[in-house]
């Protein structure tokens, strides 16, 4: 006890007595704790540890104890010395007790506040050398640019002066970055030791409480320990040529001394606690915001860098997190260094997709940095442009259009009308009223700011040349994409002559200007500017870019709205497997493709195929973008349609319903998709022989098109016309004339009178003329309409070839058969010339030829031209299809009247059961052809 006495006396560790008296650490360790030790390691001890004024009287106590450890007396022969008093003996052992606790606890307090004047002497440093550093960092860009600057002119001695200045900012870097590694670990042990120095001081006090007997003991009056003091002066230099430097040095010097001293302390306590510094552990609860992480800053920040080095985004975004938060803990949340560090945790997140996330962050430091700079401050003023975009990328690009409306008058009055930053906040705002939906306003936003960012920047300033960009684009999407296109025309020249040719950026302006080409209703034009854009992208940037796969999928459609069905058909076939292996096969450009390749096929004549391709897309997108995402509906809706156009109205009918019900559910009753849904799946329920249905199921939709889409929308027209048409099948031709007639009336005013709706609405109300009883009238109008139809369109287009149909049905039916039969011959090389063999309206033509050659006398013909017709009808439509049936039906009269009773019979027979099973017994169809067949049946004699 008498050694280890003097040794915590001393302060010294037991590695530097060690090293002392010539013993190993552990040999120390041993004695301390009552091996009894040689004498020279006593005089070492003591010589090493005692003062030497008080070193001789010291060896003398220690050598006694020695001796009397060595030698202990022996009890026989000796008389007993005296005894005293039985009171006397407990108080003085009690006395001696709470002395030696009351030592221990004087001890542990004086530990104790050693430390906490560390930990708070390492977060002085911290602080300091945090601002050392961020000087250190600017110093470092000026030296560099200054440096830069003179290598272009000036004398190599200047440079050489510029190096130097550069070199020693450099290294007085390395140094801040490692004192303040320094300082925050020495904080981090002196915290941990303080607070394990707590608990032992709490034990002291209560065994000391136990151990006080009545009234106060004399040392309770002692003063407290006297604290320390120390520093360090860096000396004068004469006339320093880096005065900023030499600064920066003593502040560097004084610091090393500052953590010298603490690490000293630090070291000396936990030795005499028995713990070594660098295994202690803070207390950190699992409540924190980072229970494990107990790196330094510095560590924090190496982590972060290396991080968005690798350009990881999501360890990117925790790295900078904990470094923020650290920061904020360390230096509080309006500290320079605190705010660049959540800047950089906010832009992480952005790049994480997390646009919420990273608005919520960029708020905070928004609303802070209003507190702590000023509203009107340069970083306050960037932050609310920054936290402007990122609500418009959470889902809120209205809320992003006020905000950036807010920010423009305050920035032309601190920064100016034509500072950069004032043309970027409006160019931001434009953007974001295009995308709030109103792209005529953006438009004219973006056409003033063109005319401000070239009279300030230049025409071919990049940011110049992005505005010209966004003007075009909303000049397209607000309906005027001839425009777009001019406006995109010229913009690649000057990409061209700003960045070159083959620069990404001038790139993409070819595929903007081929797009809005097409949609200004040129798509051969923008078919051959996509064809030489993929030659571009291969060459700049190769076929697996996917800018290049982009360029072949445009390639292909426009293809296909050109006209060249199959071609666009076999590009995306082409394409399907390039762009599932680059992108994947759940990107939504590899889904795309597969959507236009379902697309084309049914386009090209093979709608059994497009049903198979668009109901294997439909679980894919389902899986890839969830089965309520706008994408998977549509695909729904295409694999519906061409169920139907396949030859399944029924199935077409049932898929519609189910789709109308989600796309209500997840867009709305009144969403476009919705009412589009509605159209489509009444327009299918007639087609699967349920008229009736389909006029009620149209006559609810046409109000909520007209209250939505207003009545002169297309698609409210074309609600309109359907309404007319099943409303005639549904048996009741007056009105859907009616219908017509009214419908002739608005698509006159709203689109013209030579307006191919308007035609189209003039044929259905010249077909329903007919069916009301006036075949005269009928044929009349379709005579007129053939006349003017060829006038405006050409005698190839397919609304001329159906008005020509129309005219030759109509004649017939007004009593001259054989007139009708012969325009029918003259009308079919043209139709099939210039349309599909499965189309409608060849199909009809060849049915009415061959009834009016029946008609005319030619019963013999008519059975046998019906006898082509059938198989055909069956191949391309399908058995059950209703034009199929009434073929068959037809088939099987003029076999009768061709004198084959019996054969008529047979014919009705098989009919009927097919009439039953897909009609119905109850349809028009299947009643008539029971009563064929027993009228066939009595002229047989069956």
């Amino acid at each position: 006890m008498f050694l280890r006495v003097r040794v915590d006396e001393s302060g010294k560790t037991l590695a530097a007595l060690a090293a002392e008296v010539k013993v190993s650490k552990s040999q120390v360790s041993a004695y301390l704790a009552g091996k009894i030790p040689p004498q020279r390691f006593v005089a070492a001890l003591i010589g090493a540890t005692v003062p030497p004024a008080l070193r001789e009287r010291r060896l003398e106590e220690a050598s006694r104890l020695l001796r009397d450890a060595v030698h202990p007396p022996r009890d026989a022969g000796r008389a007993a010395p005296p005894q005293p008093a039985p009171g006397v003996v407990d108080v003085a052992a009690a006395q001696a007790q709470q002395i030696e606790v009351y030592d221990r606890l004087t001890r542990s307090l004086e530990q104790q506040g050693e430390l906490r004047q560390a930990a708070d002497n390492s977060t002085k440093l911290i602080m300091v050398l945090l601002g050392v550093i961020y000087r250190l960092r600017e110093r470092v860009s000026g030296l560099t640019e200054e440096r830069d600057r003179l290598r272009k002119g000036a004398g190599d001695a200047e440079v050489k002066a510029a190096d130097e200045r550069l070199s020693r900012v450099m290294d007085q870097t390395a140094r801040a970055q490692e004192e303040l590694a320094r300082a925050e670990e020495k904080k981090r042990q002196a915290e941990s030791l303080s607070a394990q120095l707590q608990q032992r001081i709490d034990e002291l006090t209560d065994e000391l409480d136990r151990r006080r007997g009545p009234g106060a003991f004399p040392w309770e009056d002692l003063p407290a320990p006297a604290g320390t003091a120390g520093g360090s002066h860096a000396g004068a230099r004469g006339m320093p040529q880096d005065p900023v430097g030499d600064e920066i040095d003593a502040v560097l010097a004084r610091v090393s001394a500052v953590n010298d001293t603490d690490g000293d302390t630090i070291s000396r306590i936990g030795s005499q606690l028995g713990v070594d510094p660098a295994d202690a552990v803070p207390d950190n609860p699992s409540t924190s915001e980072d229970p494990a992480d107990h790196r330094t800053l510095e560590q924090l920040r190496d982590a972060a860098e290396k991080a968005s080095e690798r350009d990881d985004a999501a360890a990117a975004a925790a790295a900078y997190g904990a470094l923020a938060r650290a920061s904020i803990r360390l230096l509080g949340p309006t500290y320079p260094d605190t705010f660049a560090r959540r800047y950089d945790h906010a832009y992480w997140t952005g790049e994480t997709k997390d646009a919420a996330a990273a608005r919520d962050l960029y708020a905070g430091i928004l609303r802070d940095e209003t507190t702590a700079l000023g509203p009107d401050h340069e970083e306050t003023l960037g932050t609310r442009h920054i936290l402007a975009g990122w609500t418009g990328q959470a889902g809120d690009p209205a809320g992003a259009r006020d905000l950036c409306a807010d920010l423009i008058p305050d920035s032309e009055r601190v920064r100016g009308a034509d500072d950069p930053e004032t043309l970027a906040a409006r160019h931001e705002h434009a953007y974001w009223v295009g995308e709030a939906g109103d792209p005529a306003t953006a438009r004219d936003l973006y056409a003033d700011l063109v005319s401000d960012r070239e009279r300030v920047l230049g025409p071919v300033h990049l940011d110049t040349l992005s505005t010209r960009g966004n003007h075009a684009h909303c000049a397209g999407t607000a309906g005027n994409p001839e425009t777009a296109r001019d406006l995109y025309a010229d913009l690649i020249s000057d990409h061209a002559r700003a960045l070159g040719s083959d620069h990404p950026h001038t790139l993409t302006m070819y595929g903007n200007h081929a797009h809005w080409t097409g949609e200004a209703a040129e798509p051969a034009a923008a078919r051959a500017i996509y064809a030489d854009l993929v030659l571009a992208r291969e060459h700049a940037q190769g076929p697996d870019h996917p800018d290049t796969l982009l360029a072949r999928h445009e390639h292909a459609r426009w293809t296909g709205e050109a006209g060249d069905v199959g071609t666009a058909r076999d590009l995306c076939a082409a394409l399907v497997p390039d762009r599932d292996r680059v992108l994947g096969t759940g990107d939504a450009g590899a889904l795309n493709t597969r959507n236009n390749h379902a697309r084309w096929t049914g386009e090209a004549g093979d709608p059994d195929t497009a049903r198979d391709l668009y109901a294997d897309l439909v679980p894919d997108r389902e899986h890839a973008q969830g089965p309520d995402h706008p994408d998977a509906l549509f695909a729904r809706h295409e694999h519906a349609r061409w169920t139907g156009v396949a030859g399944d109205p029924a199935a077409a009918r049932d898929l519609y319903a189910g789709l109308v019900a989600d796309r209500a559910r997840t867009q709305g009753p009144d969403h476009p998709s919705t009412l589009l849904a509605r159209h489509e799946h009444a327009d299918w329920t007639g087609e699967a022989a349920d008229p009736a249905t389909a006029r009620d199921l149209l006559a609810a939709l046409v109000p909520d098109r007209v209250r939505v889409l207003g009545a002169d929308d297309p698609d409210t027209q074309l609600t309109r016309e359907v309404f007319a048409l099943w409303t005639g099948e549904a048996g009741d031709p007056a009105a859907a004339r009616d219908l017509c007639a009214d419908l002739i009336t608005d698509a006159s005013r709203v689109l013209g009178r030579a307006h191919p709706g308007t035609l189209n609405a003039r044929r259905e109300f010249a077909r329903w003329t007919g069916e009301a009883g006036n075949p005269a009238g009928a044929r009349d109008l379709y005579g007129n309409l053939t006349t003017e139809h060829e006038r405006l369109l050409g005698a190839d287009d397919p609304g001329t070839l159906t008005s020509r149909a129309g005219s030759a049905r109509w004649t017939g039916r007004a009593g001259d058969p054989a007139q009708a039969r012969d325009l029918c011959g003259t009308l079919l090389p043209d139709l099939t010339r210039t349309l599909e063999p499965d189309d409608h309206t060849t199909l009809d033509v060849r049915h009415d030829q061959a009834h009016f050659t029946g008609e005319a006398g030619h019963p013999e013909e008519a059975r046998a031209l019906f006898a082509l017709l059938v198989p055909e009808l069956e191949h391309l439509l399908g058995p059950d299809h209703t034009r199929t049936l009434w073929s068959r039906h037809k088939l099987a009269r003029w076999t009768g009247r061709a004198g084959q009773p019996a054969a008529a019979h047979a014919l009705y027979r098989d009919l009927i059961s097919d009439c039953i099973r897909v009609l119905g017994p109850e349809h028009p169809h299947t009643l008539t052809s029971v009563r064929e067949r027993h009228y066939w049946a009595g002229k047989a004699g069956l």
